[in-house]
């Protein structure tokens, strides 16, 4: 028997497909996704150079984390008015390109020294203890509520000025480790302010990856006996496969964290 697929499952599926093929997000507003700005720090708003080098790239980051998160901060820099939407962060090694490309910039912004900020409200799966984890090469640093819970950047970015783990690496994640943030309790349905920070210094390589940890769960173990952890999603999405070890081991868990309107 021949099964008739519906319009609204071919709608579903055709925009599931549409995000998998952009990792950094899709661009219909009505679907879940946390809000992704592209931000140059190459460039002022109008365009003009901003003076700020690799080298002060850095820099930049750790005003913008120290002072919880102030957008002021970035606002200065060339940003797009068109943003994505984002279920997730998980970008094995890409060129650095791809990023302005998702945003359809690549004319206007050179893949080095920019950002990406995603937020929104979200609460996780049930009660608990939870805290994230993560990496990037080269930035990738998760605020809750204003306050940086996580840092998993290439440690030539200098960032333990605004935070340091506490807790042993985790999996390898391409050219680096993943990092474990702070412990933090959270109930289902009451929402936080979730910020995560990606960014690219100098071109090149990108990845980003962010997932999360439950206290008192039990997670398998790679060869190594270091825990596996679920991928951070607000929808069902693919996930790309630890090919060529471009990304850390991961589980998909069927408990998804639930963003708040």
């Amino acid at each position: 028997m021949i099964r008739t697929l519906s319009i609204a499952t071919i709608l579903a599926l055709t925009a599931a497909r549409a995000e998998d093929a952009n990792p950094f997000g899709h661009d219909d507003k009505e679907r879940s996704g946390l809000i992704a700005i592209i931000y140059d720090l190459k460039q002022t708003q109008r365009r003009q150079p901003s003076g700020v080098s690799s080298g002060d790239y850095p820099q930049v980051i750790r005003q913008f984390l120290s002072k919880g998160w102030d957008e002021e901060v970035l606002n200065r820099f060339f940003r797009i008015t068109r943003p994505l939407y984002s279920t997730q962060i998980f970008i094995p090694r890409i060129d650095a390109g791809a990023a302005p490309k998702a945003f359809g910039v690549q004319d206007v912004i050179q893949p080095s020294e920019w950002v990406v900020h995603y937020k929104g409200q979200v609460s996780p799966p049930c009660d608990g203890i939870f805290r994230f984890v993560g990496y990037a090469d080269d930035v990738l640093a998760v605020g809750v509520n204003g306050k940086t819970v996580l840092i998993g950047s290439r440690p030539d970015m200098d960032l333990k000025s605004v935070w340091s783990p506490t807790a042993s690496p985790g999996a390898r994640a391409f050219n680096g480790d993943l990092e474990r943030g702070d412990w933090l309790e959270l109930h289902k349905g009451t929402p936080i302010d979730l910020d995560v920070l990606v960014g690219e210094r100098p071109g090149g390589d990108f990845c980003a990856f962010l997932l999360y940890e439950m206290k008192g769960a039990t997670y398998p173990k790679d060869a190594n006996g270091i825990p596996i952890f679920p991928v951070f999603q607000l929808a069902p999405q693919d996930v790309p496969a630890n090919t060529g070890n471009l990304a850390p081991p991961f589980i998909k868990s069927p408990d998804l964290w639930q963003q708040v309107r």
